[in-house]
């Protein structure tokens, strides 16, 4: 199963939910083989750049003798810290543009994810109050001077 973030725009979503992002947290294969490429398009402007001179010191390491291999496994390692974290760091990209993460939900596919949070978010609104019973319309009756109402063992409003 694979856990999704379900982030809202903004200023909370539409009605309709068009905006709100279901995003999979987990290994991404278009991030491993072109990363910077998915970084820009992700608009993750400064570690499309900072992986795209990386890339660029991993081929120049690759056309020093004897160090072919470290450069290639330097290489693979940039790529695959792109694939594991890239999804991690959008999201974290977003939440720091005002998206909220709304809710992380362990499912099998991305619609069934959207199942899941759109299914409780309708239970949620439909949810309508009991009416009322006619003794909770009645006027409230006094309360004794110096005597507060406590639903626990210390009253939290302040003393005596």
């Amino acid at each position: 199963m694979t856990s999704y973030l379900v982030l809202t725009p903004p200023g909370g979503p539409e009605r309709d939910h068009r905006s709100t992002i279901v995003l999979p947290d987990r290994f991404s294969w278009l991030a491993l083989l072109f990363p910077w490429i998915w970084l820009l398009a992700k608009r993750l402007w400064l570690a499309a750049v900072a992986v795209v001179v990386l890339q660029l010191g991993t081929g120049w390491l690759m056309q020093l003798p004897g160090l072919e291999t470290a450069g290639w496994l330097a290489g693979l390692a940039i790529n695959l810290l792109v694939a594991l974290e890239g999804r991690h760091y959008y999201s974290e990209h977003l939440i720091r543009r005002g998206w909220s993460l709304d809710a992380v939900i362990s499912a099998d596919s991305r619609a069934g994810a959207e199942d899941i949070y759109f299914t409780t978010l309708r239970r949620a609104e439909d949810k309508s109050l009991p009416p009322s019973a006619e003794w909770a319309v009645q006027a409230p009756t006094a309360v004794p001077t110096g005597w507060r109402p406590a639903l626990g063992l210390f009253d939290h409003e302040g003393g005596r």
